[in-house]
């Protein structure tokens, strides 16, 4: 692998969850990760290895070999297939496909090696390939997560506090927060709710509904509150929304010290609990930091799922994008259309149409009844080749920047389709054959161009990306799929956005929150394709 490669892994890193865990390994102590994501954001500008060129829309290979058609595979029976392709009675599964991959063997020569317990009682930690702060990354645990270590600490590498070897692989530094015991230590000191892998959404997610809404260390006094709130609105007459610094000498000194930070309408949270003090009600994030609850709201995310296939030739499948009405000719072979008012075609559900037809200058699909929709309204999900350096025996997806589809494959048969919302402007969403550089269950992004209102989102569900900055993710905040809407990433419903982070390879290790692939034994990214 070489330097542009890892620069581009640390930097998918770097936009999440790894920032916490690497300011810790440097400091053995807290320091503002948004800070370091400001430096570290640099890191991913080079395009991946392998990327083809743009406008290209299959990888640069030969074409006479690498996109042969494997020997046509019959459709499963629903006894042989597994539970997350079986569809239910509206065509969409009835199961998630499983994130991680079987626990490996922790025999006897595993006992000996890693004798001892480790706790996660930081917010992460990394898992690096070596046992020094610049060797590669390997994946990230969350707070709670436990590992077997081995026996005796190593030091060096730039890690004060020394290192551990961890089961199945990799190595941590204890700066960022590990406990390591003969028996396994006690987990009461950690206070954060593990993800919910098995459903849509790993945590609970709230909106922040005011602007300078105090975020405080601890729950704060009346008193305490009532100086954030007069600071806050201070700034906000001041300032605008340009968010206030959170280093305590960078901001107004009228500002409380157990503030932690403001954060503006739009940003969101996840939360791990509540709490009462003196009849407030406040919420408690996994970031370990308090907010009242009345200055935020809960987001539960669209309900949309994509569905399951027998085969092939369910395709192409069509959805409506718009909703414009259904028109059909006046009489056979009229070209004056007229409309069909007791006929409603609802968004973001499918039809039988079964062709494209031309009625003066304009584009329209047609079932089997007559009935026509302008084909702008209609996006449309159809078959394509495996394209050179994709492997037959690989999961992989195609993303249609012009119709706002994507079709899973397993090797040369369709098993998923749904609708997106990919950059709204072109260019944003980079077309060609890629390869997944890291997949999270959750990742933060913040200070990056975000859909809307959703200036900063913590703990972005079900993120795997793909090139830079680019990444398959789902997005709670809006419903709008089968419309271009976002700077770039590929915006999923939660439940899909949870479908193909398990049907997608690698699989995480069991109990891990994040992964590189093709690092220290993990198997390589699916392909992502993106044509329009």
């Amino acid at each position: 692998m070489n330097r542009q490669r890892l620069t581009e892994i640390l930097g998918s890193f770097l936009l999440g969850g790894a920032v916490v865990a690497m300011v810790y390994e440097l400091s053995g102590r807290h320091v503002d990760a948004v800070t370091v994501a400001e430096a570290a954001t640099a890191e991913g500008a080079n395009d991946a290895e392998g990327d083809a060129p743009a406008g290209a829309i299959y990888a640069a290979g030969d074409d006479a070999s690498a996109g042969e058609i494997a020997p046509p595979q019959a459709a499963a029976g629903d006894d042989d297939r597994p539970p997350w392709l079986r569809p239910d009675e509206s065509g969409s599964y009835t199961a998630f496909p499983p994130i991680f991959a079987p626990p490996e063997p922790f025999d006897a020569a595993a006992e000996a090696e890693y004798p001892r317990h480790g706790l996660v009682t930081g917010a992460a930690v990394l898992i690096r390939e070596r046992a020094d702060l610049s060797s590669q990354i390997v994946g990230i645990l969350r707070g709670g997560a436990r590992v077997r270590t081995d026996r005796e600490r190593s030091f060096g590498g730039g890690c004060s506090q020394g290192w551990h070897k961890v089961h199945p692989r990799g190595w941590i530094c204890l700066n960022a927060g590990l406990t390591v015991g003969d028996a396994p230590p006690d987990d009461g000191v950690v206070n954060v709710p593990p993800p919910r892998v098995d459903e849509p959404m790993p945590y609970d997610y709230w909106r922040v509904n005011h602007d300078a809404t105090p975020f405080f260390h601890r729950l704060p006094s009346f008193e305490e509150q009532d100086r954030a709130d007069v600071a806050g609105q201070a700034w906000v007459a001041a300032h605008g929304r340009e968010p206030m610094p959170t280093h305590p000498a960078q901001r107004p000194e009228e500002v409380p010290a157990v503030v932690k930070e403001y954060l503006n309408a739009g940003y969101y949270v996840t939360v791990a609990g509540e709490a009462v003090k003196s009849k407030r009600y406040f919420l408690r994030t996994l970031r370990g930091v308090y907010a009242r609850k009345y200055q935020l709201e809960s987001r539960q995310g669209s309900d949309f799922r994509g569905v399951v296939l027998g085969s092939a030739d369910e395709l192409p499948m069509y959805w409506i994008a718009r909703e414009t009405g259904m028109v059909k000719r006046k009489e056979p072979g009229s070209e004056i259309l007229v409309d069909v008012p007791d006929l409603t075609a609802e968004r973001r559900s499918r039809w039988p149409f079964r062709r494209e037809i031309v009625i003066g200058t304009h584009h329209f699909y047609e079932d089997d009844d007559g009935n026509m929709m302008r084909a702008y309204a209609v996006a449309v999900a159809r078959k394509i080749k495996r394209p050179p350096g994709v492997e037959s025996s690989e999961t992989w997806v195609h993303i249609d920047l012009s119709e706002q589809t994507l079709v899973a494959y397993d090797g040369d048969r369709p098993v998923f389709v749904t609708i997106v919302s990919t950059g709204k402007e072109e260019g944003m969403t980079p077309i060609g054959v890629h390869r997944l550089q890291s997949k999270h269950i959750a990742t933060s992004m913040r200070d990056q161009p975000q859909e809307d209102d959703a200036y900063s989102i913590e703990d972005v569900p079900w993120t795997q990306y793909f090139h830079n900055n680019v990444a398959l993710h789902g997005a709670f905040w809006h419903g709008a799929f089968g419309l271009v809407r976002s700077h770039g990433c590929v915006n999923l419903a939660p439940s899909d956005a949870r479908w193909l982070f398990g049907f997608l390879g690698p699989k995480l290790p069991e109990g891990w929150h994040a992964a590189s692939p093709g690092v220290a034994g993990l198997g390589p990214g699916s392909p992502v394709v993106i044509t329009e």
